[in-house]
């Protein structure tokens, strides 16, 4: 009988040590599911920040309002007062030498990665936000200096 009983304790204890065991390696599957999870949404939030920045874009977004923008080396050349919302800037480049674009203002300051070279377009996207005005310059690539400069009015 003692045996009996020495054996169903030692069962019993065993049972419950491996329930725990079980219970505690389902906890960290789960803890390491839940954190595996908020690093792949935390890389893919920082990748779609990088490629905002990198990517000089060829085509304007579908849910983009289209702005045409002519560069050169004495003018800029585009409207003065846009409405809010995700804007693409069509920008051609009509100049002799290479020209950067560049958005600035309040929180924003946008410009091409790659500046467009003479004869080239490239598009340039910016959210515009209501009430704020907006410096457009143009930016010789030679010298790095601000050529010209304009003021964007946004509704």
């Amino acid at each position: 009988m003692k045996t009996f009983l020495t054996i169903a304790i030692v069962a019993g204890l065993v049972s419950t040590g491996v329930g725990q065991v079980v219970d505690t390696a389902e906890n960290v599957a789960k803890a390491t599911a839940q954190k595996t999870k908020q690093a792949a949404q935390t890389v893919a939030h920082g990748v779609k920040k990088a490629a905002n920045k990198v990517e000089d874009a060829l085509t304007p977004d579908p849910d983009a309002r289209r702005v045409d923008v002519t560069i050169n080396d004495d003018t800029i050349n585009m409207p003065t007062d846009l409405e809010a919302g995700k804007t693409a800037f069509v920008v051609k480049n009509e100049g002799n030498t290479t020209h950067n674009f560049e958005v600035a203002g309040g929180s924003t300051n946008r410009k091409f990665v790659t500046p467009p070279g003479p004869g080239e377009s490239k598009v340039l996207h910016v959210t515009l936000k209501r009430g704020n005005s907006y410096t457009i310059y143009s930016t010789n690539t030679d010298d790095g200096k601000r050529t010209k400069k304009m003021t964007l009015k946004v509704q």
